[in-house]
């Protein structure tokens, strides 16, 4: 009885009330992503119809998303996630609207400013539900089985019955390895998941950038740091193996391999990670599938490409991360060196990848371990992060190999140069042109500029690898930068959204061509034809083309299937962070975010990336997103120890 009257006076609606409110509430929230056909210049398809069904449909996802967040119990809404809610209204609605339109004109009258605050309103409740249900899911035991501890180490001998309880059968030694080694069980299943892209593109498709680093290698350009040195030279390597028996089809194969194999391994080990944290059935096998069967990690197995082994080593350092975050016994040895080993390719393999691994190390040293554990994880990855600084600072220098990284540093800077003179040529001071043209091909910025892809403009900057003629042009540039941002504020800050706001707003799939194809691409099947001409690189596919056409066309159709194609949307990922982040405030675990520093990071990186929607700048991320989900879930002490 006592329980009926605080429910009652808990809800303040009658349940049909309640309903029809968010029934409403959701068909309003629905209406505020509406764009206006009219004067919309978006590289997409056109936008529906305000009048469109996809709106009701919308509509009343987002009137359930309400009901059960707080309709259905009459609850509130959490401060934390209205505040994140919001935050992506205000980001989502200048993302679509800067995309749809190239400005944000309509917001400098009154009527236009009022209708995007409805419009940040409304996109911002449904989310700030998702957020809502996503904490409850994650707190609530949805995820993880409700145990008071750990029952049995699943990646250790410990949990095999003995033998004599066993049939020697096949299958029983099989589930007995399983039992024993799940990692290497887990990567031999998703070799074998990923074999039907490993063979129709045999031997691997080989990227530009690939091509351009063997030119390098070859001595076929001169050697730089614009692409990361210590990759091309484990590619050179393979190339060399492969020429040696007059192959270039063999130096890719054993590239691909080699990505495949260290792709495999580190996912093998999040699900043993992942076993450890007692995930329900589901969750196992859904994550699982998410591995195996999205065409996304077969493509990039075979992808020759920078990101594939890259993104391995950030999963294998957010998971090693998560170890020393949960692991009340000190970390062995094996796993200190797994941890430094990560941390020290993940610097190597990428130009920006010390800036994901330092800052990583830093908080997981002062904040993740304590006493004797500290100095050791200390002392390792001092060591691997000193033996980076000292490739990078002291050994290429040394081997002469010059640092032609600052286009890409001002990657950003240059975009928004580019937009004030296309916007407001006539305003911009001699003094400020010639800055400019100093760097870059000022009278060409104009037309060059694209807003999803900066590659058209810093391929104009003049003084590669100049040294102090260099510095002393940029020096230039820098001050007339600060004179001009605080001239065209929203110009510059339009080119900055512009440049990356897929990665957080949900943007249409580009449809159209973009410098070389790159924004917005999720894939990269085809071989570049002129590879073999331009570069010396000389290799060839073995399968029919149609076969290839076939798994390439299979692989891009996920996106167009309705839930699945969230999977292809960087957004998407982002989201479910913020939403696990918030959850983790709430239960006051401000300690385990650590684990989801190289996601943010990551995430930062792709900000200022010379890409728009670039998804393999992203895929870091995206295979951290389910053992990140699952740690927020789970509030034990302790996982594994070296992967088996």
């Amino acid at each position: 009885m006592k329980t009926t009257k605080n429910l009652s006076r808990k809800r303040s609606l009658p349940s049909w009330a309640s309903v029809l409110l968010c029934a409403a509430a959701g068909m309003a929230c629905a209406m505020a992503f509406v764009m206006a056909q009219s004067g919309y210049v978006g590289l997409s398809l056109p936008p529906a119809a305000s009048t469109s069904y996809l709106w009701t449909a919308l509509g009343v996802c987002f009137g359930w998303l309400l009901w059960q967040a707080w309709g259905k119990a009459g609850r509130r809404p959490g401060l934390a996630a209205l505040g994140f809610g919001l935050l992506f209204g205000l980001v989502n609605s200048l993302g679509t609207t800067l995309f749809a339109y190239d400005t944000w004109a309509s917001l400098g009258n009154l009527p236009g400013l009022a209708l995007a605050v409805l419009r940040v309103l409304g996109q911002g409740l449904p989310m700030a539900a998702a957020i809502t249900l996503v904490d409850r899911a994650l707190q609530g035991g949805l995820l993880i089985r409700a145990t008071a501890g750990l029952q049995g180490d699943p990646g250790t001998s410990r949990s095999i019955p003995p033998p004599a309880e066993f049939s020697q059968g096949r299958l029983i030694r099989l589930r007995t390895f399983v039992k024993a080694h799940p990692t290497l069980a887990y990567a031999l299943l998703f070799l074998l998941a990923w074999s039907p892209y490993l063979l129709v593109f045999f031997p691997g498709t080989l990227s530009w950038d690939m091509g351009e680093m063997l030119a390098q290698y070859f001595g076929l350009r001169e050697m730089g740091t614009w692409h990361p040195v210590f990759t091309t030279w484990v590619l050179g390597v393979c190339f060399q193996v492969g020429r040696l028996f007059h192959s270039d089809n063999l130096g890719t194969l054993l590239f691909m391999l080699m990505q495949s194999v260290v792709l495999a391994f580190s996912m093998g080990y999040a699900m043993t990670c992942l076993g450890h944290l007692r995930p329900k059935r589901w969750v196992r096998l859904t994550v699982l599938a998410f591995y195996t069967l999205i065409p996304i990690w077969g493509s990039y197995a075979q992808f020759v490409c920078k990101d594939t082994l890259y993104t391995a080593m950030v999963l294998l350092m957010t998971l090693q991360t998560l170890r020393i975050l949960r692991d009340t016994n000190p970390m062995g040895m094996g796993g200190l060196l797994l941890y430094a080993l990560s941390a020290l390719l993940c610097c190597l393999l990428r130009n920006n990848g010390l800036y994901i691994a330092l800052p990583t190390a830093l908080l997981a040293v002062l904040f993740g371990t304590r006493g004797r554990q500290r100095l050791r994880l200390g002392g390792v990855l001092a060591g691997a992060m000193a033996l980076a600084l000292g490739f990078s600072g002291l050994l290429l220098p040394s081997l002469g190999i010059r640092d032609q990284q600052a286009s890409g540093l001002y990657s950003v800077c240059f975009q928004q140069s580019a937009r004030v003179l296309r916007d407001h040529r006539q305003e911009v001071t001699s003094e400020e042109y010639d800055a400019i043209d100093q760097v870059l091909d000022a009278v060409n910025l104009p037309t060059l500029y694209e807003p999803w892809i900066s590659d058209p403009v810093k391929y104009t900057f003049r003084l590669f690898g100049q040294g102090a003629v260099e510095k002393a042009a940029l020096r230039s540039y820098q001050k007339a930068w600060f004179q001009m941002l605080a001239k065209y504020p929203l110009t510059y800050l339009e080119a900055f959204v512009a440049g990356n706001s897929a990665y957080y707003a949900f943007l249409p799939k580009l449809e159209g061509a973009t410098y070389n194809n790159q924004a917005g691409n999720r894939f990269v099947f085809e071989m570049h034809p002129q590879i073999s001409t331009n570069l010396g690189v000389h290799t060839a596919y073995v399968m029919p083309g149609k076969l290839r056409d076939l798994t390439a066309i299979l692989a891009r159709g996920f996106r167009h299937i309705p839930g699945l194609s969230l999977l292809y949307c960087c957004a998407f990922y982002t989201w479910l962070l913020v939403a696990a982040g918030v959850s983790l405030g709430r239960q006051r675990r401000w300690r385990d975010l650590i684990a989801f520093v190289p996601a943010l990071l990551s995430f930062a990186t792709c900000l200022l990336s010379p890409v728009n929607d670039y998804f393999r700048y992203y895929l870091p991320i995206v295979a951290v997103v389910p053992i990140l989900l699952a740690f927020a879930a789970h509030a034990g002490e302790k996982m594994p120890d070296q992967p088996k």
